[in-house]
């Protein structure tokens, strides 16, 4: 029986540099790169700390000149290497195989939780060319195999929850049209499909995008640090609040902040930025939650926001019924004027309320969604660099054509871990920060 590499170093390798273009992830020794159709066409590299690093932490991923681990050599610790036909690397574009093997220990990036791992074959039998997947897919064509694989393999992956999980394959990107879905119960090892064409299902091989469904039920974020219910005499003092069209609303003692938007207001770089929202600086790793509360109507639009700048931000959000979305869950990250769909959940449309999680730890950010707050559904991880401070918070927007939309959330709050709870300071919004209009917008709103 084959056994499941549990991974010291995953590799993400990519034909175009700055991390664009098809892509692909390596976790064992590649003796031929052509394999995965990228044979001498690889010009930026990831490399992450996979789940059994640390029980070899001098390891660094080997990349070969020609195939069978020939030739020239560059080796690369954990990091992350944007061009690697640099004059410091030159090595673009002449990579034929890679290996694994110990070397000097460094410092590097973690990849985060690895609930499954799942090998697609482009044909049956898990025979031709195959390309593993150990996050969310928006798009299969970011692998090289859109509506080209044949035969699947799912195993358990290192952080797999004890309740199991379920992945759920797509006819069309962004997680649309008919599915597939297949459940790994906690009695499982792995899953094996020798051939998608003969089963009952009507998607065949036509496959696009691929979810991993995995609920958890704790978090290593369990101090609180911050907490605000709306229900003080004045807005805390920590917050900023950016409102330009006047839709916030806050009233003393009310006990939950309101977010009004008309048609068209947005948070995106081709539309504006003129969505209202809550925000305060934060550093370190945290988890920050919240409570939406969510209406038969499904009126309300908004979520969590992480913030560095206009070109470097990530949205966790419920969308309205109006939406093209439809009540879904979607997990965006914005960088460099580009947008990023990371994951989109539909299993939560209807609930009474929402609540909405997302956790940092370095350059890592992971959301969760939980209908009771208790047992919580992965949303997805996205990786953004950013160095601190970073402001986090709540917002409500309207975008498109999408009819005004009213959000109301319940509390929010910020957590750390308990051995990093004295380390934690809050940063306040410093009064020169504040201008005059908008001081007078903040005092006219507690006072309507």
């Amino acid at each position: 029986m084959r056994r499941v590499t549990i991974p010291r170093l995953i590799v993400e390798v990519f034909d175009r540099w700055g991390f664009d273009g098809r892509r692909s992830i390596i976790i064992n020794p590649i003796r031929s790169l052509a394999e995965f159709g990228f044979e001498n066409n690889i010009s930026s590299i990831r490399i992450y700390k996979g789940a059994s690093f640390h029980s070899a932490p001098i390891y660094k991923a080997i990349f070969y000149e020609d195939e069978d681990f020939h030739g020239r050599k560059l080796a690369l610790g954990p990091g992350i290497y944007p061009n690697i036909h640099d004059v410091a690397y030159n090595f673009g574009d002449r990579i034929s195989s890679v290996n694994f093997a110990p070397s000097l220990d460094v410092t590097g990036p973690e990849w985060g939780s690895v609930p499954a791992i799942i090998e697609l074959y482009r044909l049956p039998d898990f025979k031709g060319s195959y390309a593993t997947v150990l996050r969310d897919l928006a798009n299969t064509e970011e692998i090289g195999l859109n509506d080209a694989f044949t035969s699947i393999r799912i195993y358990k992956g290192p952080d797999c929850p004890s309740e199991g999980f379920r992945v759920i394959f797509y006819q069309r990107p962004n997680f649309e049209g008919e599915s597939l879905p297949i459940e790994i119960s906690p009695m499982d090892y792995k899953k094996e499909i020798p051939d998608l064409r003969v089963m009952p299902e009507t998607i065949g091989t036509a496959i696009s995008s691929i979810k991993i469904e995995a609920w958890t039920s704790s978090t290593e974020f369990s101090e609180i640090v911050f907490q605000d219910e709306f229900d003080r005499g004045q807005l805390r003092k920590e917050w900023r609040l950016e409102d330009q069209g006047g839709g916030f609303l806050w009233r003393q003692r009310q006990g939950y902040a309101e977010f009004r938007a008309a048609t068209g207001q947005d948070l995106f770089h081709e539309t504006n930025f003129d969505t209202s929202r809550l925000t305060q600086e934060v550093i370190g790793d945290f988890a920050i939650e919240t409570r939406m509360r969510v209406t038969p109507k499904l009126q309300e639009y908004g979520g969590l926001l992480v913030w560095k700048n206009q070109d470097r931000f990530l949205r966790f959000e419920k969308t309205s019924g109006a939406d093209p979305f439809r009540g879904d869950i979607r997990f965006e990250r914005h960088i460099w004027r580009r947008r990023y769909l990371i994951k989109r959940v539909s299993e939560m449309r209807r609930v009474n309320g929402l609540y909405m999680r997302l956790e940092r730890s370095g350059q890592i950010f992971s959301a969760y969604a939980s209908a009771n707050g208790i047992n919580w559904l992965d949303c997805g991880t996205a990786i953004m660099g950013v160095g601190d401070p970073i402001s986090v918070g709540i917002y409500g927007l309207a975008p498109g054509r999408v009819a005004e939309t009213v959000t109301q959330f319940d509390y929010f709050r910020i957590m750390r871990r308990s051995k990093e709870i004295t380390r934690y300071r809050p940063i306040r919004v410093r009064e020169r920060d504040i201008t005059r209009t908008e001081r007078a917008t903040a005092i006219r709103e507690l006072t309507r």
